[in-house]
């Protein structure tokens, strides 16, 4: 697959950070992608690191479209920051989850994948 495309770190609701699975949220960004969560490789400020990309509507939360990004093992604020994102392959499908223990669980679990 591996397709790369810059963005730009902005502000988001800070849902992540309060649950403890901090995400950068990019902003508005068409991409020629099928919504669901990708295996990424992120380069930022000249280092590479592996993520999960959230791209699609946020069917647990709010139901707002976005494209969010959590960088296994950060937790710097980047608000601001360019970055390049390398999609490497689609891990799943969005799907609604009944409460955010639920949602924390499949992230997890994701994660582990990278």
């Amino acid at each position: 697959m591996n397709f790369k495309f810059k963005a730009n770190v902005v502000k988001g609701e800070g849902r992540g950070r309060k649950i403890g699975l901090p995400t950068a949220n990019l902003d508005k960004l068409n991409l020629p992608l099928n919504f669901g969560v990708y295996k990424v490789k992120v380069i930022l400020n000249n280092k590479e690191y592996l993520g999960l990309l959230h791209y699609g509507f946020k069917k647990t939360f709010n139901n707002i479209k976005s494209t969010e990004l959590l960088i296994k093992g950060f937790n710097q604020d980047i608000y601001g920051a360019e970055i390049i994102v390398e999609v490497i392959k689609k891990i799943r499908e969005i799907k609604k989850f009944k409460n955010k223990t639920d949602f924390k669980k499949q992230i997890k679990k994701d994660l582990t994948l990278l």
